[in-house]
């Protein structure tokens, strides 16, 4: 029989009716507050991070939570028993909401079931009983129907002899339970500190979701009280302790399974994770750069292809030995100087087998260069130190000389001779004093990079006006050099200055090599330098005045392997080229060494 024929169309119509209005008010508007609170908890926590597959079920039982929720309000704002049916049909599809609320604790708990591996029984257990009790509930009558109480009015009421809806009810019993001993349990193992805090909120809004649900779904239905669900104020209870999570405990921010793929992305050294034949599963976005390999491309590679052979055999060697290895150094096939730092280490499985190897690839061609820098400044120090203190007692011998016949020969003839003699040996003693100060300068610092117009526009100024036209013409590049390599510039336009006779004009270019190396040359247009000499004005004491200049500037270039040639020709002028590596040049924007 139609119920609508023998009901009356509204609740006030109701014989008896007499439910309190100012509770079922209260209880009808926790169901809309319910809504619009897990909508907006459920966008503010997936845009925080809509990658992560927590975040994405945490706003889909969200969305299906405020679906159920405004569908519970509209069936009690129905005004007749058509209005109820609509809305109780309509909001059949709550079940999801159970079911993605289940599947949410068991990601957040990192529950095995959750795994992709075990996502088809996931389906199978969870959301296809879901979906075909809600199919049901649309179609039939045989879990919920909608019936008449004298108190409350139309109600919607579940069909208790049906085993279909026993059915649905164990089920969510069963799903509910479940999912409240995964979260207790995950809280309980989880160690002191802000993961241990989240577990224990998150069971907290779990339980609230499950003590007003059953009190509603069985509790009061037993004592013949029909009124809004209250399963939404424990939803609405689980809103909050979430929100207060969120707020206080970085929940949604701190999981690991949020924060490691962000780390791993966003860390500077290089990370490949590989099976153990040495194929690659996964690399971040810093191995890419620093291979020179697109990061879609390296999934299916081998890293062998990566790192030189004899570096490879010796990681596996030593990962399938020990497990591990902290740092092996090798120099990148096809990436010019660029020197790398790799440390492995084998991943097992949840069993203890073999998963793979991690590799974490880290640029150290900054710290070799720096090495490198090192080493040479001590040798040169010790070389200098030794030729410094030959030359210097040979001239505090020949000033003691000179002294002695000064004093034996106050008024003599050849007084005024050795006087002017020490007096020039003592100027060279000060220069030797001065050169070892300027020369144990080098490698002292680290090598950096330095804008080639800026030093030479530095040495430029530097130079005493003397009518010499001095015209740079050099590319906007940077060089990777000892912090001395202004004195470069320097000492060789004041070396051609000093040498070069009738010079008028010096020009300094540069010219990119097919090697890749930058040529800076300081072209002349004085005499030159003979050719027996080209090599010999780069040695110490050679040359008219101390001979340390051109010395000095060879030792300075070399601390980062530039190196230096005179080229001109006898009686066309000088040509200096100081040719730069094509590691340690670059233009402006780009990365070098």
């Amino acid at each position: 029989m139609n119920p609508v024929a023998c009901l009356p169309e509204n609740r006030e119509d109701l014989p008896g009716y007499d439910y309190p209005m100012a509770l079922f008010t209260l209880q009808v508007s926790f169901c809309l507050v319910s809504a619009l609170i897990t909508y907006g908890l459920g966008i503010y926590v997936y845009a925080k991070s809509p990658s992560s597959t927590v975040n994405r079920l945490f706003l889909a039982a969200t969305l299906t939570a405020t679906y159920w929720a405004l569908g519970e309000f509209f069936l009690w704002q129905a005004a007749g028993y058509e209005g109820v049916a609509f809305w109780l049909k309509a909001s059949s599809f709550w079940t999801l909401a159970v079911a993605f609320i289940v599947h949410f604790v068991l990601a957040f708990t990192g529950h095995p079931f959750a795994e992709k591996k075990n996502r088809g029984i996931l389906v199978a257990a969870l959301y296809l009983p879901a979906v075909l009790f809600a199919l049901i509930e649309i179609f039939t009558d045989r879990i919920y129907t909608v019936a008449f109480d004298p108190v409350a009015g139309y109600v919607y009421l579940p069909v208790q002899t049906d085993l279909l809806c026993q059915t649905e009810t164990a089920f969510i019993i069963l799903v509910m339970l479940f999912a409240a001993s995964v979260s207790i349990s995950s809280w309980r193992r989880a160690q002191p500190g802000p993961i241990r805090r989240q577990n224990r909120l998150v069971s907290a809004g779990i339980a609230a979701v499950i003590g007003f649900g059953s009190l509603s779904g069985a509790v009061l239905p037993a004592l013949g009280i029909h009124a809004p669900n209250l399963v939404f104020i424990g939803i609405l209870v689980f809103s909050v302790v979430i929100a207060y999570a969120v707020h206080r405990h970085g929940l949604f921010v701190l999981r690991p399974e949020t924060a490691v793929p962000e780390i791993i992305r966003t860390i500077p050294d290089g990370m490949i994770l590989a099976d153990m034949n040495g194929g690659i599963i996964t690399a971040n976005a810093s191995a890419a750069n620093l291979f020179g390999v697109a990061e879609a491309d390296l999934p299916g590679r081998s890293v062998a292809s990566l790192i030189p052979p004899a570096a490879y055999a010796a990681i596996m060697a030593a990962v399938t030995e020990r497990g591990r290895l902290s740092d092996r150094e090798a120099v990148l096939a096809g990436q010019g100087e660029t020197v790398v730092s790799i440390a492995a280490s084998i991943v097992q499985d949840p069993d203890g087998g073999n998963a793979g190897i991690v590799l974490i690839v880290r640029d150290i061609t900054d710290r070799k260069a720096a090495e490198t820098a090192l080493r040479i400044a001590n040798e040169k120090i010790s070389l200098l130190t030794q030729l410094t203190r030959h030359d210097i007692g040979n001239l505090v011998t020949a000033l003691s000389w000179y002294l002695s016949l000064i004093a034996e020969e106050r008024t003599g003839p050849q007084s005024d001779a050795c006087l002017a003699s020490a007096i020039e040996v003592t100027e060279k003693i000060s220069r030797h004093l001065a050169f070892s100060r300027e020369y144990q300068e080098i490698g002292v610092h680290q090598p950096a990079w330095q804008p080639l117009e800026a030093l030479i526009a530095d040495a430029v100024g530097s130079l005493p006006d003397d009518g010499v036209s001095i015209v740079s013409s050099v590319a906007p590049v940077e060089v990777y050099a000892d912090s001395l390599a202004a004195k470069v510039a320097y000492n060789l336009l004041e070396n051609a200055i000093r040498h070069a006779g009738s010079l008028t004009r010096i020009l300094i270019t540069t010219e990119e090599q097919p090697d890749g190396s930058l040529v800076v040359a300081f072209d002349d247009d004085g005499g030159g330098v003979r050719d027996e000499e080209k090599e010999k004005i780069f040695t110490y004491g050679y040359g008219k005045n101390t001979g340390l200049g051109l010395a000095l500037t060879r030792e300075i270039l070399a601390v980062t392997g530039i190196g230096i040639a005179e080229t001109g020709t006898e009686g066309a002028g000088a040509r200096f080229e100081v040719r730069v590596p094509d590691r340690a040049w670059r233009r402006p924007g780009e990365k070098g060494v």
